[in-house]
């Protein structure tokens, strides 16, 4: 599950870069659902990748996945509706 969420990130933070430049809005259109994936995965790794004393394995890179899913899904989000969900 960590290497899921490390690939989520990476193709987060690529296809929301990718999507900035006009013209290439309409990457936008991969990069939210993708990002949003990355959060759901942050945090299905947080609830559920733990040791047997409760603490979570690789917690810091599933509170990431969260933290620049969200991120990347409001800026795609903002990019999106700047061009009337066109481009």
């Amino acid at each position: 599950m960590p290497i899921v969420s490390l690939v989520l990130i990476v193709l987060s933070v690529l296809t929301t870069a990718a999507g900035l430049p006009c013209c290439l809005g309409c990457v936008n259109w991969f990069a939210v659902p993708i990002s949003l994936a990355a959060v759901a995965m942050g945090l299905v790794g947080l609830a559920t990748d733990k040791r047997p004393d409760g603490k979570v394995n690789e917690g810091n890179l599933y509170l990431t996945a969260v933290i620049v899913g969200v991120l990347c899904a409001v800026i795609g989000a903002v990019r999106c509706t700047m061009g009337g969900g066109v481009v």
